[in-house]
């Protein structure tokens, strides 16, 4: 009976951890991106974020599709504060050493960077939607390149310049970090 009850709390153990391991739930016969979720990826040279929203049991058709629609663009909300977290952090140190009015700076950089995210996430843009034949469920999918997150930055009159630049040369290195992290988890 010992055997039996550890070797059940082995499969059990190993199970939970497989279960906690997967980062979405596997919806059978769905796209790719459905199972893959969102997340910062690398295709074919681009650096481009990816949001996935889903939604259930809202028998209106237009309103279950804007649902799906705003919980992707939310998806990728989220991601910019990362990535806008991530500007902020090496922003803050590199003009650490170089400037006495730190604190000012970094009152600035921050309104600005949020800013900046509030505006970006205008400029992604739905890419595919799929509904889930067995369960109704609606999935959308929403895309914003960093290409556009820079040229976005580019119309932000607000912004210091300084700051604008050092965003625009450290985009691409915030976006690798962003996905080191999505890597390890």
């Amino acid at each position: 009976m010992r055997v039996f009850l550890r070797t059940m709390v082995v499969i059990l153990a190993l199970l939970s951890l497989i279960a906690c391991s997967s980062k979405h739930k596997l919806v059978a016969g769905g796209p790719d991106w459905v199972n893959q979720g969102s997340g910062a990826f690398k295709k074919e040279g681009d650096r481009v974020f990816y949001g996935v929203g889903a939604v259930a049991g809202i028998s209106s058709q237009t309103l279950a599709v804007q649902t799906a629609d705003q919980r992707a663009r939310a998806d990728i909300a989220k991601q910019l504060d990362t990535y806008v977290a991530n500007l902020y952090r090496d922003y803050q140190t590199s003009t650490a050493a170089a400037m006495g009015r730190q604190e000012m700076t970094s009152q600035q950089v921050e309104q600005s960077l949020k800013t900046f995210t509030q505006v970006s996430v205008k400029g992604a843009k739905v890419v595919d939607r799929w509904k889930d034949p067995e369960t109704q469920t609606i999935y959308t999918l929403v895309r914003l390149d960093l290409d556009g997150v820079k040229a976005t930055l580019e119309q932000m009159k607000e912004m210091d310049p300084d700051l604008r630049g050092f965003v625009h040369s450290n985009a691409e290195k915030a976006f690798d970090e962003i996905r080191l992290e999505e890597g390890r988890r």
